[in-house]
């Protein structure tokens, strides 16, 4: 199994992390189409390093166009902003593994999805249960 090196683990985290400070609505908009075009684009057949995360990733998507509606905003921006700059890095062709290189190219999403997931996983609980009860009715 291959492993992103030290310096590579550093450069997603921080490149993570300048995109979270320049989130705004522009770029809502954008990670909200360009994550689900490629999400729809690849199916159910996600990148191996990315299939732990692949139902999150969908859901992370989900809530993002439910914000942008204004269906769903009882999230803290920080939350958003972390969304976001996870899928702008996911969508991005040019990032610190580039996405085309076989069994490597999507390690460092993985990373900076799972860095998202860290912050928002109560939040993304409580979007699901939402959307659970919008079904319902």
């Amino acid at each position: 199994m291959m492993v992103l090196s030290q310096k590579q683990q550093q450069q997603s985290g921080a490149r993570f992390l300048a995109d979270m400070e320049s989130v705004d609505s522009s770029r809502l908009e954008q990670a909200a189409s360009t994550g689900e075009h490629k999400l729809n684009k690849l199916g159910d057949q996600p990148p191996a390093s990315l299939a732990r995360w692949w139902q999150d990733l969908r859901l992370m998507v989900s809530l993002l166009n439910d914000y942008r509606k204004g269906h769903y905003t009882a999230v803290p921006w920080k939350v958003i902003a972390a969304i976001v700059a996870a899928l702008v890095y996911f969508v991005s062709p040019v990032d610190v593994v580039p996405d085309f290189l076989p069994l490597a190219g999507y390690l460092d999403d993985a990373l900076v999805i799972k860095l998202a997931l860290d912050l928002a996983r109560a939040d993304l609980a409580r979007y699901s249960q939402w959307q659970a009860q919008q079904t319902e009715h």
